[in-house]
């Protein structure tokens, strides 16, 4: 079987939710799947090392006539005129979209990856020109895929009840998280890491994008109104790229009066985010609204303890193992931080049920799922044709 996967997000160099969740599973398809071949499209492959080194994974990027164009311009711009000649030149079996669109024309079986209807849930946390062509890219994918992968019970409902998708056509596949995010006492790298980023005391982190969505401002907000009141002594730790819309974020910060209690970390190199994650006293991720929510997995594969909200997929993560909160409610954020900071009991408890939650969930399982997939698709695909 000859499977074609579009995998722009792999071409991220600061990787993050879709990018890491596309890495991880066409770095595990090459170490589980001997029989079938795969060409790999994507961006800026050309003048760097590609992501995996397989005989049968072959990679290739978008011409360089677009790089004059924005990083995700260009590949639309591509896509939607020359990607559909490509794919009838490569003929694959099975094509495999890691963003949830797919090309204008194609005739072999397709399986459209969507992560969640955030920008048509969250209206206000994304820009109007963005929600337009998300809700046009992903009503296409939706009326032309075989099949539908998603990432949590939420999203697939989120299918269902928005884009009116076929229950039937759709496959929940959870995300797993990497190995190096687990327990270790090894207080040397801790420190290395934490004088790296300007960490002088105990911390609180939230990791993940600065965008509307993720709700960071209310947590800046719960955790002066804790420092105010004298009721922790900790930093908060903020560690995620900048997006569009993060302005608040950083106002947050400066009408409290916390500038020298928040610590703005940037991207986090990969090799880094388990450190700091195991230093944490806790992980703090108020978001809005989440297809899956890595960061609270991950968390708990390192055993710290998670508050994280109480609304679409993140109760699916974190089981009773977190403490699930109202992410509108500033004063309930408070509470369970207050709560986690002052009861060594309660944070072993979290820990303990965290690395158990944490064993439900792994790359390899996502991996052999898809697979599974693409092989069903096909030999539907081709017993209808």
């Amino acid at each position: 079987m000859h499977i074609v996967v579009d995998a722009a997000p792999v071409s991220e160099k600061q990787k993050a939710g879709v990018a890491t969740y596309t890495s991880k599973l066409l770095e595990l398809l090459s170490r589980l799947d001997y029989r079938n071949k795969y060409t790999i499209y994507g961006m800026r492959f050309k003048n760097e090392k590609t992501p995996i080194a397989s005989e049968r994974f072959s990679f290739k990027m978008v011409p360089d006539l677009f790089a004059f164009l924005p990083f995700w311009y260009s590949w639309y711009f591509w896509y939607y005129t020359g990607f559909s000649t490509q794919l009838a030149l490569s003929k694959p079996d099975v094509f495999l979209s890691a963003y949830p669109v797919l090309p204008l024309y194609y005739t072999c079986a397709s399986i459209v990856i969507i992560y969640d209807l955030s920008p048509l849930v969250q209206r206000d946390a994304f820009r109007a020109d963005f929600r337009f062509r998300f809700n046009k890219q992903v009503r296409h994918a939706v009326k032309r895929a075989d099949k539908i992968i998603t990432i949590s019970q939420s999203a697939k409902a989120d299918l269902v009840n928005i884009l009116g998708a076929n229950p039937a056509t759709i496959s929940v596949i959870y995300p797993g998280y990497d190995a190096n995010f687990k327990p270790d006492t090894n207080t040397r790298e801790l420190d290395a890491v934490m004088l790296r980023h300007n960490i002088d005391d105990r911390y609180i982190i939230y990791t993940g994008t600065l965008e509307p969505k993720k709700n960071t401002p209310r947590l800046i907000e719960a955790f002066a109104s804790l420092k105010r009141e004298g009721k922790i002594s900790h930093k908060l730790v903020i560690a995620g790229k900048r997006t569009w819309g993060d302005e608040a974020v950083f106002q947050t910060v400066k009408r409290n009066g916390v500038e020298s209690e928040v610590i703005f970390t940037g991207y986090v190199p990969q090799e880094e985010m388990p450190v700091l994650m195991r230093g944490a006293d806790m992980l703090v991720f108020p978001s809005l609204h989440e297809g899956f929510g890595i960061p609270p997995l991950e968390a708990m594969a390192c055993g710290t303890p998670v508050i994280t909200s109480r609304i679409s997929s993140l109760p699916e993560v974190v089981g009773d193992a977190g403490i699930l909160v109202n992410p509108n409610s500033i004063d309930e954020i408070a509470g369970a931080i207050y709560r986690v900071v002052s009861n060594g009991q309660l944070r072993e408890d979290m820990r303990q049920k965290g690395l158990e939650r944490a064993k439900l969930f792994s790359w390899e399982k996502s991996a052999r799922e898809t697979l599974d997939l693409l092989e069903e698709t096909y030999r539907l695909h081709h017993t209808h044709s």
